[in-house]
């Protein structure tokens, strides 16, 4: 839907005039469509609150909401490092995607977690993702925090939103980096022909931040740390690309001729460690070891 904003639709906020084109769906999810794109204020992707003006021209593709399923599913199962009255501290394996979505509809780290923790079914601001305050890609292993009360949700969301939260991941890239350690900071946005992927760009983007350096060299690979100051979608991978050095075994965003170790199924790219500040005011660091498939491959390329 394209449509321009008329002299009474001054000053008032974006997510609001969507909300009354789109009356069936809750003001949470049309803030959360506005962030990920699907509203375009001349062309540009602005923030729910962004007051309008007279004449700005407005592109809404407001998705429908997905048909899933937050039935508790006892299969699914759960490791976890760390649980207190507020958080729970989950190492992610590989292949498990964190909540339902059109193309996943049950199955499931949320429908897991349901099963072991009922009262989650009311927490945070989205249906979909109880407790959710950040995420993990489908073949990403490795730390996730996840709150257990609304409280902690948004004591926790505060602390990502403000960049408090370090996250350093342990990442197998294709060649060597020309730089041994440094700085990436670029603009990514949604790429507009395909919604599932990302892209370097300066037109309606958000800065995207990742320091990195290396751990050790392989012959056709390097093993980085790399630690994320913004939170992007798919920033750690999108960024690598962008820099030379795909993540091994990147389908979405590794180079046309795959660089991948053989015998390695999945993205090298594994959340290993994650320092936080609780609701009770600890600050903890937790630690995951590399899981068995991206360790095998390591001691692989070493011989």
């Amino acid at each position: 839907m394209k449509f321009i904003a008329k002299k009474e639709n001054v000053g008032r906020r974006l997510d609001k005039l969507i909300a009354g084109y789109w009356p069936q769906y809750s003001r949470a999810y049309i803030q959360k469509q506005v962030k990920g794109g699907a509203v375009l204020v001349n062309g540009q992707i602005k923030k729910s609150s962004y007051l309008l003006k007279e004449n700005d021209e407005i592109e809404a593709n407001i998705l429908p909401l997905p048909e899933i399923s937050l039935e508790p599913d006892q299969t699914i199962e759960l490791k976890i490092i760390y649980e207190d009255d507020d958080v729970i501290v989950i190492d992610k394996p590989a292949g498990l995607i964190v909540h339902p979505s059109a193309t996943q509809k049950s199955g499931t780290l949320v429908n897991g977690l349901l099963a072991h923790y009922p009262l989650l079914k009311g927490v945070g601001e989205d249906p979909v993702r109880p407790g959710i305050v950040h995420r993990l890609d489908k073949d990403t292993s490795g730390l996730m925090i996840v709150s257990k009360n609304n409280e902690s949700f948004g004591f926790l969301k505060d602390q990502f939103k403000n960049k408090k939260v370090e996250k350093k991941y342990l990442v197998l890239v294709a060649g060597r980096p020309k730089e041994s350690s440094g700085k990436i900071k670029t603009f990514i946005s949604r790429s507009k022909s395909d919604p599932t992927r990302q892209k370097i760009s300066q037109h309606g983007a958000k800065e995207a931040i990742t320091f990195y350096k290396t751990i050790r060299e392989f012959r056709n690979f390097t093993l980085i740390e790399a630690v994320p100051k913004t939170g992007r979608m798919h920033q750690i991978r999108v960024q690598l690309a962008w820099l030379g050095n795909p993540v091994t075994c990147d389908n979405k965003y590794g180079l046309k001729k795959r660089a991948c170790p053989e015998g390695l199924t999945r993205q090298f790219l594994h959340a290993a460690k994650l320092t936080v500040v609780l609701p009770d005011g600890q600050k903890k660091s937790f630690i995951s070891h590399l899981p068995p498939d991206l360790d095998i491959i390591l001691a692989s390329l070493a011989r």
